[in-house]
């Protein structure tokens, strides 16, 4: 016999070394190793620098795919980057699967819990992570966790130890829920305790980012720009290869007047080429070059080479759903300026509706991260479809039923408005009804999750059994509809929708008993003459008093009610004459219990307001001193927020009507970044009302929504404040005055 080996043997025993040459090479490495690899990521996270360290905690990963802290550290680079929840899940799963108890996997499931935006969600795994190993970076994810919980984070936060409390993410963590907690505790104060964290982790931790990059972002939205570009330009400088940092300082350049208009593209693009050189191209880096260059710079052919590459690297990440979103997204505002110009009937409206129903359409057939971005898109295509003429009966059907599929936070929209709108616009009324009863379970369940107080719960209710109600009646079932609307309207009287659907049901009835009265039914048990004739009439007078009922409930979409009751009008009385003084009495009911509101809303102590000093967009100072003695209306706004440009005309005028009022000073105070842009806006629009621009005031004067507006009497109290647009039935100019008119005392209030 040979000594040798048979040649396959030795080629297998080779092969076989080979292999397990390169697994050595891959996951040998000494716990000096690791820990420096550790250490390295937690630099990634001090600079924001969360692109590459996202590559680098990869490479990692293929050598110590065991190591649950490591895995962990590549998941708050994604998490860094606003990476979706599906791949920071994927790095707890790996842990969990092995060990649920180990609390860096719950430390990522917080994470992953976070990057979807559930906060409640996350503060459990969180706050177990930190029971089980009282690691810091588990007490900052904890304090994040809280931010929607403001009163139990500070809690927290006084239960914690002194190390913890000084490290450099708790610091940060602190920071953002004491800027919440100026608005959950309505306490303005706690905007300046804010920042005096972040200078506290400044101070202890220089080299940290969050520190100035957190700050930078707090000052530009208090309007202090000098401010906040010093504070960015420390942070480029510590991190000049963070997409964040980077970003940030561009959106200051871009929205500010640092800068002369010329000098702003040439700085961001001098930025961007600095940036690329520090990093290799990665999908949040990408991301954020893409929007700089649409959103800042209007340059689309760069846009669109920045987006070509995320998509290629990364075609299935949520970074690249949202660039797919924007390819409908901008077509809106056209849509918008078309409607406004040339109305909802011009045809050319009608087709701008279906280029943009077109591109959600092609949308909705990428691959979607998720299934936010599918319930966007079906909402802007249902109300597209909803809005053209005619309406397509299919596309809606399958608009509705893609809503539902992919509901995650509009009930409103999706139970109730939705199936109406099925109903009325397509044969399936039938399963437009099986729909809206699909919510109210989904309800029930949001509610018990969130804890709603019952008054928020009775109206979604009421809401989603008038919708039942209502597509129970368009398929026949007229006396299950009746009941459905009934008892929506025993949940909340005020739904003008179920009592306008109720009075079309009554009007129903009413048609029923007509058609026995001519004896056109001849299915139905013959009624006397007599009786029919009263109950037509006592079906119509059924039908008007829900139609005024609706017509004193205030609606945000268009009150059908009111010509409702102009036809019920005319089917009883055979013409319109007379109609204007039939409704002249409801609307003089419904205006004088509005100016009753208004009067009634007046404060019960009034509250004096922080003096101010700013400049007009000429550049000439007002100080709020000059007031003095006169009634003040300060409105609050900015051109970025909807509400409050949609109601500018309205405020146009109401400023028109007091010009020439020596008592009265009409002043809007506007908290865009750029006098440039308000001028351009003012001018395109025609609007010649005084702005001034803000410089901090709004912070300093903690307003809470977008628009607010004060009326203040002659020795500089507040009195009435209105918060927030008044919708789609805006009377602006009126309400306005009323309650000036009730600081001069016209009103016998004075």
């Amino acid at each position: 016999m040979s000594n040798r080996f048979p040649i396959r043997l030795i080629i297998g025993f080779l092969a076989g070394l080979a292999v397990c040459a390169s697994s050595w090479a891959e996951q040998c490495h000494s716990p000096q190793e690791l820990e420096a690899a550790k250490a390295k990521l937690r630099e990634h996270n001090r600079l924001w620098s969360f692109e590459a360290g996202a590559i680098f905690a990869r490479e990692w990963l293929n050598r110590a795919p065991e190591d649950a802290e490591l895995r962990v550290l590549y998941a708050r680079q994604l998490h860094g980057q606003i990476y979706g929840h599906k791949e920071i899940q994927e790095q707890a799963d790996a842990i969990l699967e092995r060990d649920p108890d180990n609390p860096w996997g719950l430390y990522a499931q917080a994470l992953a819990f976070l990057a979807d935006w559930k906060h409640a969600e996350a503060a459990v795994p969180s706050l177990r992570a930190w029971r089980l190993l009282p690691h810091p970076e588990f007490a900052a994810t904890h304090l994040q966790a809280l931010s929607k919980s403001v009163e139990e984070g500070l809690a927290f936060l006084d239960s914690v130890d002194e190390a913890t409390l000084h490290h450099p993410e708790v610091l940060h963590a602190r920071a953002e829920l004491e800027h919440w907690a100026r608005y959950a505790l309505e306490d303005p104060a706690y905007a300046d305790t804010s920042l005096a964290t972040l200078a506290l982790l400044r101070e202890r931790w220089p080299d940290h980012v969050s520190g100035y990059r957190r700050t930078a972002e707090y000052l530009h939205r208090a309007n202090k720009p000098q401010e906040a570009l010093a504070m960015i330009e420390e942070a480029v400088r510590l991190a000049p290869g963070s997409a964040d940092v980077r970003y940030w300082h561009w959106k200051i350049l871009n929205e500010t007047d640092l800068l002369p208009a010329e000098e702003r593209r040439p700085a961001i693009e001098a930025g961007i080429a600095e940036y690329r050189k520090a990093v290799p191209e990665a999908v949040h880096g990408l991301t954020m070059l893409a929007t700089v260059y649409g959103d800042f710079l209007a340059d689309e052919e760069k846009a669109a080479e920045f987006k070509a590459k995320l998509l290629a690297l990364a075609p299935e990440s949520r970074q690249a759903s949202w660039a797919y979103e924007q390819e409908y997204q901008r077509l809106q505002p056209e849509l918008a300026r078309i409607k406004r110009e040339h109305g909802a009937d011009s045809q050319e409206y009608q087709d701008q509706l279906r280029l943009v129903c077109d591109a959600v359409s092609r949308f909705l057939e990428k691959p979607l991260y998720d299934d936010s971005f599918r319930e966007r898109a079906y909402l802007t295509l249902f109300e597209v479809l909803e809005a053209m003429e005619p309406v397509p009966a299919e596309e809606l059907a399958d608009a509705v039923r893609g809503l539902v599929r992919s509901e995650r936070g509009n009930p409103r929209l999706t139970y109730a408005i939705a199936p109406i709108s099925m109903a009325n616009h397509t044969p399936y009324a039938e399963e437009a009804a099986e729909l809206a009863r699909s919510g109210i379970q989904v309800i029930m369940n949001r509610a018990a999750e969130e804890e709603w107080e019952e008054g928020r719960l009775n109206y979604y209710l009421s809401l989603v059994h008038d919708a039942i109600g209502w597509a129970s009646y368009k398929a026949g079932r007229v006396e299950e509809g009746r009941n459905e609307i009934e008892q929506a309207l025993e949940l909340s009287k005020s739904n003008t929708s179920a009592l306008y659907h109720l009075g079309q049901v009554f009007e129903h009835m009413a048609t029923e008993a007509e058609a026995v009265l001519q004896g056109r039914d001849s299915k139905t048990v013959v009624l006397r003459t007599e009786d029919a004739a009263e109950a037509v009439s006592n079906w119509l007078d059924k039908a008007e008093e829900s139609y005024i009922a609706g017509l004193e409930a205030r609606s945000w979409r268009k009150n059908p009610c009111h010509e409702a009751l102009e036809a019920l009008y005319e089917r009883r009385h055979g013409s319109r004459e007379g109609l204007a003084e039939y409704l002249a009495v409801f609307s003089e009911r419904e205006r004088s219990r509005r100016r009753e509101r208004i009067l009634e809303s007046r404060l019960d102590t009034a509250r004096t307001y922080e003096p101010f000093t700013l400049p007009k967009l000429d550049g000439e100072q007002v100080d709020s001193a000059e007031l003095d003695g006169k009634i003040a209306v300060l409105h609050f706004w900015g051109t970025w927020c909807g509400p409050c440009v949609a109601e500018l005309p309205e405020y146009q005028k109401f400023h028109v009507r007091y010009l020439d009022d020596p008592e009265v000073e009409v002043i809007s105070i506007s908290n865009d970044k750029s006098h440039d842009e308000v001028d351009k806006y003012m001018a395109e629009h025609e609007y010649d009302f005084t702005v001034l621009m803000d410089d901090g005031y709004v912070q300093t004067a903690d307003i809470k929504g977008w628009p607010t507006t004060w009326f203040v009497d002659g020795d500089g109290y507040i009195q009435f404040v209105q918060l927030g647009s008044r919708g789609s039935d805006s009377h602006l100019e009126e309400e306005f005055a009323w309650r000036v008119e009730a600081l001069r005392g016209a009103d016998g209030s004075h």
